[in-house]
Parts: structure tokens; C-alpha cells; sequence
């Protein structure tokens, strides 16, 4: 069964942030293929893994991210953020849990436009390592 909005918690810093809008991770992994004889890959070697990470929140939610800060985003030190869907009234799905640790901010891009009721941040976040638990 598919998992909603409406089950989606994020914790980060200590507190369930509420001012979340939206979020995306990705993982991958370096791969190459082996030649030898022939031109066809004889076979495959596997390398790093990478990871990285985005969360969109309101500017409230903002604020107080830079406030934890010290006043400067990038005076934070490393963070876990833990984004967890947890089935409502009786779904039979099991709880998922997907960890981000050793997390930074890399930058911060605020824009507004006119006739905008609120506004929204995209943040990029380096991730050193991503989890999941069901």
C-alpha cells in the first residue's frame, strides 16, 4: 500500500519539523564495466557509494534553522534529519524509516514573488550516509 503526506513525519534538530513542504534523497554508486578480450564488458567492479539530499520548508521553519545556527546556517553542526512513515488507522503497512546522518546545509536560495501568500526554500543538504528501516 501506498504511504501519503498525512503519514509523513520529519524529525531534525531535536523536533518534529512541522514547517516541511517537501523533501528528496538519492543514493547511488559508482560502477564500471571491465574489458578484456573482445569489446563486450566481461564483467562489472562496483565503487563508492554517494548520497545527497534536499528539504523544502516554509521561511518560519527557516528561521528557525538559522536561529539553531547561531544566526549562520552553515555554523551547524552535523545533524541527522529522519524522515518516517507511520501507517494511520489500521493500514496494514509496517512503519518505514529512512535516516539522513551527517548532514550540512550547502546552500540557501531565497525568492519570492509577487502576489505569493508564502514562501517556500529548497535546501540542499551533503548527506554522508542514508538508511532505511522497515
Amino acid at each position: 500500500m501506498a504511504y501519503s503526506w498525512s503519514e509523513y513525519r520529519c524529525f531534525m534538530g531535536g523536533r518534529f519539523v512541522t514547517g516541511i513542504r517537501g523533501f528528496k534523497y538519492k543514493t547511488s554508486r559508482v560502477t564500471e564495466d571491465i574489458y578484456a578480450e573482445g569489446d563486450e564488458p566481461v564483467d562489472v567492479s562496483f565503487g563508492n557509494r554517494a548520497y545527497e539530499g534536499e528539504i523544502k520548508v516554509l521561511q518560519n521553519e527557516l528561521e528557525a534553522i538559522v536561529l539553531a545556527g547561531g544566526g549562520d546556517i552553515y555554523s551547524l553542526p552535523p545533524f541527522t534529519i529522519v524522515h518516517s512513515f507511520v501507517p494511520k488507522n489500521g493500514n496494514i503497512s509496517k512503519p518505514v524509516v529512512v535516516t539522513m546522518e551527517d548532514c550540512y546545509f550547502k546552500e540557501v536560495e531565497e525568492a519570492m514573488e509577487q502576489g505569493a501568500t508564502f514562501m517556500e526554500v529548497t535546501l540542499p543538504v551533503r548527506v554522508g550516509k542514508i538508511t532505511r528501516k522497515l
